[in-house]
């Protein structure tokens, strides 16, 4: 969270002498962060307050107007101006000096609009960068013309933009930060808790009705009467603009100040608009529907909380209120409200109903009960000051149980155990009660939690926490680590995950990273069965149910996000899948590594078949085998799936993926797939690498062609061929042939074959020898004949 606050309006609490600089720098050592500092009233010296002396049309122009603006001095300004607001005789607001630059990098110069000369600009605040609201700022009668526009809105001022901790809403407010701040300079707040007057005058019935004790634990409402709704004084305004709140009227703006100035969220209804003078605090009827302050409508749901009067929901408990029952020009009768909400029931509401606002982020930090009687005592006060506001009724609360504030034991020798230095006695009391505890007692102290604090401050190593940072971390004595550095155990899986990778981004694939969790139609689609699934208890939507049991579902939806952009591409994940042992254990999670090669075309196969080569290759695993995959597996094109095995180990599977399951996604061509456990990779892959000569003699190379039974695998050819003679030294696959003249079952495979001696050169007729032997050992074994 973060909080823009004036540097003048934290003076008010925080009697110092010292500059922004010196505050927000012990601040930020000692509490909360100070991002940044922004001076603002700058760049101004060439604007300043201007009285409207008269208007007209601009006769060559509809949109334009032309404005006669005393600036103080003999001669009027003649400024052209649009419709930027209803200006009218006898305004003064802010008037840019041609020439002149603004803040926000504008420059002002005298110039000629379609045949008037204009000296000026008439300007916005967000012109002069005091806020980013397109509103003119007009001045009252004591602010004479000419009069420099920083002076006149008091902008010789710091904006502060600090961040606060989730833990600490009560620092999300000038007097909360103004404590913090304190603290971190040895000195006092002088903030007092607001004292208005409660004397009743003319008695206005209002009753409430707390239907929903566990949502609502608290509930104040008070009735003002002879309130006088108009523009809130210019002071206010600013410190709203300043924060980045919106000025509306002085009622609002007392509401959004005590937000503010308090971390108080309030809000104000037209008493005449409340229904039966009646207040009930409910949950919303299903399709109970409500307009808000935002000028949307908002459907309900039954166990949505509702501020309601005798008829419809008034406003949505802790988020908003509603545009109905709002304080308007002519409201003379209010109701201020102070409650505190179920933090985790704001949460909720706020997400179902995506509505958010700067009283739900507090209300979702937990605000301490005692808060509302303090913010609704100081939005009394501020209606007496700004609006005449009368009190017309007592303060209705709903729980006037008194506060019992936490008490702690703090034995101070944990200061020396913790933070390993000796703070005297005296000093850690001065440090607990300048943030407001009450402190008592010696050794063992027993410090009161003040009701502000309630929330984060529970244990004595709380306050050991409040202690250090108040002391300063940075004069905690600092001390070298020492003993023996452990030695680091490294993870050899974790080293083939980088080795595999690496050969895949090699061959142009594209890493994929899909979420863990997914939906059982999801799984259902790439055809995996979806019993024992492991299901999630509180899934974050319907899409996210389970944990997955395959990469293949979330690679083939890459594959349907991309076909349709590229003719060709090939991409990979390497994560984790979760498989159910039992009830109560924890699932088990298995590497894998699926990738998925899309060419638009069969030629998908062949692509798969050599990447899966290569990288077992690279992994330095000998003596696989490719098996026939199980027509029965319900992912594969019949013949167009192989499995891979080392010995027994199964390693994995790839293939052409079945037309019916790429539909099912919208994949209109053939993609192959792999799919490994890279655990059983891992295992067996090696680091070993054998190192021979380069070859002294040249080599022999012979082309055969035999003609065998379909049945016959390449691989079983191949095999018997690098292990007919040690002479060979490689086997190359060159094609295959097939023709009605060789028979219906049978094929012809061309290979080639490369021999060499390391000793001396082959003879042609060696060569000779063992080709003979190996046709007659293809045609015991294979039925082959030599074409």
């Amino acid at each position: 969270m973060n909080l823009k606050i004036s540097y003048d309006c934290l003076k008010e609490y925080l009697p110092t002498k010292k500059s922004v600089f010196e505050v927000a720098k012990e601040l930020s050592l000692k509490g909360m962060s100070v991002e940044r500092i922004n001076e603002v009233g700058q760049g101004l010296d060439g604007v300043v307050v201007g009285q409207v002396l008269s208007t007209e049309k601009h006769q060559n122009a509809d949109k334009l107007s032309i404005a006669k603006i005393d600036i103080g001095k003999k001669t009027p300004l003649q400024i052209v101006f649009g419709q930027m607001a209803k200006i009218k005789v006898g305004d003064r607001l802010p008037v840019a000096i041609a020439p002149t630059t603004l803040p926000t990098g504008q420059k002002i110069t005298k110039s000629n609009l379609r045949g008037v000369e204009s000296e000026g600009m008439l300007c916005l605040d967000s012109e002069l960068g005091i806020s980013n609201q397109d509103r003119v700022t007009f001045f009252d009668e004591k602010v004479l013309p000419g009069t420099p526009v920083a002076k006149a809105m008091g902008l010789a001022d710091f904006i502060l933009d600090v961040e606060i901790t989730s833990n600490r809403p009560d620092a999300m407010s000038v007097v909360g930060l103004a404590r913090e701040a304190a603290a971190a300079l040895g000195i006092k707040s002088n903030w007092q808790e607001p004292r208005p007057n409660l004397k009743i005058t003319n008695k206005l019935p209002l009753s409430v009705e707390v239907k929903e004790p566990k949502m609502c634990s608290r509930y104040l409402g008070v009735v003002m009467t002879d309130v006088k709704v108009g523009p809130s004084p210019l002071w206010l305004q600013m410190r709203l603009l300043q924060s980045g709140l919106r000025p509306i009227n002085n009622l609002v703006d007392i509401t959004n100040y005590v937000l503010l100035e308090y971390g108080r969220p309030l809000h104000v209804f037209d008493y005449e608009k409340i229904s039966g003078s009646k207040i009930i605090v409910r949950k919303a009827k299903a399709g109970e529907k409500i307009l808000a302050l935002d000028g949307k409508t908002y459907e309900l749901k039954s166990h949505h909380l509702v501020i309601a009067d005798a008829k419809v929901p008034v406003a949505i408990g802790g988020i908003m209120g509603g545009e109905e029952s709002a304080a308007v020009e002519n409201t003379k009768t209010i109701v201020f409200e102070a409650a505190i909400f179920d933090p985790v029931l704001i949460r909720k509401t706020v997400r179902e109903l995506n509505l958010r606002s700067d009283s739900s982020d507090l209300f979702e930090k937990g605000l301490h009960p005692h808060s509302a009687m303090i913010g609704i005592l100081r939005a009394i006060e501020l209606t007496q000051q700004l609006a005449g506001g009368k009190v017309a009724g007592e303060i209705f609360d709903s729980n006037k149980k008194e506060y019992k504030p936490k008490k702690i034991k703090f034995d101070t020798a944990i200061i020396k155990k913790h933070l390993d230095i000796q703070i005297p006695l005296a000093q850690i009391k001065n440090i607990l009660q300048s943030l407001g505890f009450s402190v008592s007692g010696t050794k063992v102290l027993t410090v009161t939690v003040p009701w502000w604090r309630a929330g984060d401050v529970v244990y004595d190593y709380d306050l050991t926490e409040e202690v250090a940072r108040i002391y300063g971390y940075h004069n905690l004595p600092t001390h070298l680590p020492e003993g023996q550095i452990p030695i680091q155990v490294k993870n050899p899986i974790f080293a083939w995950e980088n080795v595999a990778k690496n050969v895949l981004v090699g061959l142009g694939f594209s890493e994929c990273y899909n979420y863990s969790m997914v939906s059982e139609k999801f799984l259902a689609k790439a055809g995996f069965a979806t019993k024992d699934l492991i299901k999630i208890a509180n899934p974050l939507n319907e899409d996210m149910t389970v944990m997955r049991n395959t990469l293949i579902a979330g690679i083939l939806q890459n594959v349907a996000d991309n076909f349709n952009n590229f003719s060709d591409f090939k991409i990979f994940e390497l994560s984790n899948i979760y498989l159910a042992k039992g009830e109560k254990e924890l699932p088990n999670e298995v590497l894998k590594l699926t990738g998925a090669v899309y060419t638009g075309n069969q030629k998908s196969f062949f692509a798969a078949k050599g990447v899966v080569e290569l990288l077992l290759k690279k992994l330095a695993i000998k003596n696989y085998e490719f098996r026939p995959t199980d027509p029965k597996c319900p992912l594969w094109q019949e013949k167009a799936a192989l499995d891979i095995y080392a010995g027994n180990k199964y390693l994995g599977q790839f293939g052409l993926l079945k037309q019916s399951l790429a539909g099912n996604f919208g994949i209109s061509n053939s993609v192959a797939l792999f799919d490994f456990d890279f655990s059983f990779l891992a295992e067996l892959a090696s680091t070993v690498k054998t190192f021979q000569p380069l070859p002294e003699f040249p080599s022999v190379v012979r082309d055969l062609a035999v003609v065998i039974d379909k049945k016959t695998s390449w691989q079983r050819l191949s095999q018997l061929l690098e292990k007919a003679d040690v002479l060979i030294e490689e086997v190359e696959y060159l094609s295959t042939f097939t023709h009605a003249s060789l028979g219906t079952d049978k094929m012809s495979v061309a290979f080639r074959l490369t021999f060499r001696r390391s000793d001396r050169t082959l003879k042609s007729e060696e060569v000779d020898e063992i080709i003979k032997r190996l046709v007659v050992k293809l045609e015991k074994d294979f039925g082959a004949k030599l074409r």
